[in-house]
């Protein structure tokens, strides 16, 4: 499968309302299809301010075969560069993370300020122009205090989003959360199989019994909607409750795909934790908790679930055709103190145990696709999202 011609006969003969063939999840050109028309088009979440407070500070952040470092400047901006000496290609962090005032190639000493400019470069002749060979940069925007980027040469705009869910942002406190945990989760899968088990409650019941005691959303869509219903007309109007459904294939073009929503907890559930009680201070401008959560998500990979008290963000990330991360993020509000308004086992504990369960489930999903007898299977009606997903990746498969 080495041409695009064959890409483009399996794209369309897609069975719409069915999972993907089989080798969708395991062909290399299609792998190497998806980096190049997903992951180096559409804004990722890379991390949070809180994660580089200082001038100097950096971390990596990295999928696949890049590296970008996404560092604090003299400026006190945020900026992003990749990871690759501009003199002979070698990576000039090796650190995940740490403090520098210049960055220094390991191999030959070339050395970058933090504005990636080239500013040291030992023996290279006078014909040698320093100002053309600083580091690659990378796009990046903050939406509150996390930190998104893009490797396009020109990006999709997400000003759309940020007109449209500027309350939202501003009652949460987007701009006042701190990074409190990460966990990074290896799934032994194609990152596919692991985004649309995300995508999709149909599974919650039967195999997230903690998710299920706390959230309306793992019932019948019947059910689902009736507490929705009753949720909405009891809301104080405080909270936004009506959604926005701009992801994947219902994006505007040129707009980043994004997406929001409110959702009811089950009844005389407060949080997202063991029995539904308070875990936090509550965020931003919340003055009660209402029971309920909001869902939002930004471009392909990135989502994000808000209770009233915490926010929990899921990102997707390839290492390989076979392999994939799931990186976790737990932010509370930046005022709220650790042991006093929250406990760190208690806050984390329903996203790690849901998470590591997922792990299992999306293994044991690959172990199924790879087999021989492997047909697509027809989606169910908890799976609209998913359905989405799959229309817009197979268009942005098949896009010029």
């Amino acid at each position: 499968m080495k041409n695009k011609q064959r890409i483009s006969e399996l794209i369309n003969n897609y069975k719409n309302g069915y999972s993907l063939e089989q080798c969708f999840y395991k062909s290399q050109d299609i792998y190497d299809h998806e980096i190049n028309k997903i992951f180096h088009k559409n804004w990722i979440l890379a991390g949070h301010i809180s994660q580089i407070p200082n001038i100097g500070d950096y971390f990596l952040f990295e999928f696949d075969k890049e590296s970008i470092i996404i560092n604090r400047n003299k400026d006190n901006k945020v900026k992003a560069h990749i990871n690759v000496c501009r003199h002979r290609g070698s990576h000039i962090c090796v650190e995940k993370q740490g403090h520098v005032k210049a960055f220094t190639c390991p191999y030959h000493a070339w050395s970058y300020d933090l504005d990636g400019s080239l500013i040291a470069a030992r023996l290279m002749g006078e014909d040698f122009d320093k100002s053309q060979n600083g580091l690659h940069p990378a796009h990046v925007e903050l939406v509150g205090g996390l930190i998104f980027i893009s490797l396009a040469a020109n990006p999709l705009s997400l000003t759309k989003m940020n007109e449209d869910l500027a309350d939202t942002f501003d009652l949460y406190g987007f701009s006042h959360m701190k990074l409190v945990k990460q966990k990074t989760y290896s799934i032994a899968a194609n990152w596919k199989l692991a985004l649309e088990n995300y995508q999709e409650c149909y599974h919650c019941t039967p195999s997230h019994k903690e998710y299920a005691k706390i959230h309306a959303l793992a019932l019948s869509p019947n059910k689902f909607n009736q507490h929705k219903e009753r949720y909405k007309k009891e809301a104080s109007g405080i909270v936004r409750t009506e959604p926005s459904d701009a992801y994947f294939d219902l994006a505007d073009e040129g707009q980043e795909g994004y997406q929001y929503d409110r959702h009811p907890l089950l009844k005389n559930m407060k949080s997202g934790s063991l029995g539904g009680k308070p875990v936090s201070r509550l965020l931003g401008k919340l003055t009660e908790y209402d029971g309920g959560s909001s869902e939002f998500m930004v471009g392909p990979v990135s989502f994000f679930l808000i209770y009233d008290d915490y926010m929990v963000g899921y990102r997707f990330l390839p290492t390989s055709v076979d392999n994939c991360i799931c990186d976790v993020f737990w932010f509370v509000g930046d005022a709220a103190v650790e042991n006093k308004d929250y406990e760190l086992d208690k806050l984390i504990w329903l996203w790690d145990v849901t998470t590591k369960a997922d792990e299992e489930i999306i293994v044991n999903n690959r172990k199924g696709v790879n087999s021989k007898f492997y047909k697509p299977g027809k989606l169910s009606e908890m799976e609209t999202f998913q359905q989405h997903f799959l229309n817009w990746y197979l268009n942005t498969l098949s896009a010029d």
